[in-house]
């Protein structure tokens, strides 16, 4: 079972934090849910406060599969899926023909997202260097950090060791093979450091009902440094799917 944050009522919206996150990146949104609404944002296996299963190998498609597990706990299979990030890639997996659409947000790409091998050690002092941990961390959201930003890093830092560098290789091994064919938002922040604004190209273009928002003065966190800007972009989304 995934610990989870919940707010609102109405269509369910799930969603999906990155990777050096957790529920708590969606604080933001939750604090003031949207009409017609019903958020929930889950921690992913061995993020937060959700336990990593025995033998559980981070993987895309095992995030996948915890994901469409707590969506029928929940009775929310027909969701709209908001991922962020690596987040994004776990939403693109797990989609089904129930999913009333996906919300792409700075997310990695359907090909997958290569980290350079000599970037590894560096995500493995993290686990050791919080000094070093929240400065990569305030580069994923340049314009602005929410009060408990500290808790973030706490957060992270404190993740299964394994996800440390095992969730890079997780995102560099994977493919979309799949095209959901429902109504696909991808958002994206111009001056996002990490994901470029061809992979959001990508993103968008993969998809057959897919569409590209880019949104300047953002980075690669909108969900933290403009939770009210996303919020209405998602309330729109939902009236558009028919919430």
């Amino acid at each position: 079972m995934l610990s989870y944050l919940e707010g609102g009522k109405g269509l369910p919206v799930v969603l999906v934090h990155g990777n050096f996150a957790c529920k708590e990146w969606w604080r933001g949104l939750l604090e003031e849910p949207f009409p017609g609404a019903r958020l929930l944002a889950p921690d992913l296996p061995g993020f937060g406060e959700s336990p990593l299963p025995p033998g559980f190998v981070p993987s895309i498609p095992a995030y996948a599969e915890a994901l469409r597990a707590f969506l029928k706990e929940h009775q929310a299979e027909e969701a709209i899926l908001v991922g962020h990030s690596l987040g994004g890639a776990v939403a693109m997996e797990a989609a089904t023909a129930q999913t009333r659409g996906l919300v792409l947000l700075n997310s990695a790409p359907p090909s997958g997202l290569q980290t350079p091998e000599a970037y590894y050690p560096i995500l493995e002092s993290f686990r050791h260097n919080r000094e070093a941990l929240a400065q990569a961390l305030a580069g994923m959201a340049p314009t602005h950090r929410p009060p408990w930003f500290g808790e973030l890093v706490e957060k992270a830092q404190g993740m299964h060791p394994g996800h440390f560098s095992g969730n890079a290789r997780a995102l560099a091994a994977w493919r979309l093979t799949r095209a959901y064919p429902g109504p696909v938002l991808v958002i994206y922040g111009a001056l996002d450091p990490l994901v470029t604004r061809a992979m959001a190209e990508e993103t968008a273009a993969f998809f057959p009902k897919g569409r590209l928002l880019v949104l300047e003065g953002v980075g690669h966190s909108l969900n933290l440094e403009d939770p009210k800007r996303l919020s209405g972009i998602l309330e729109a989304f939902l009236k558009e799917v028919g919430g």
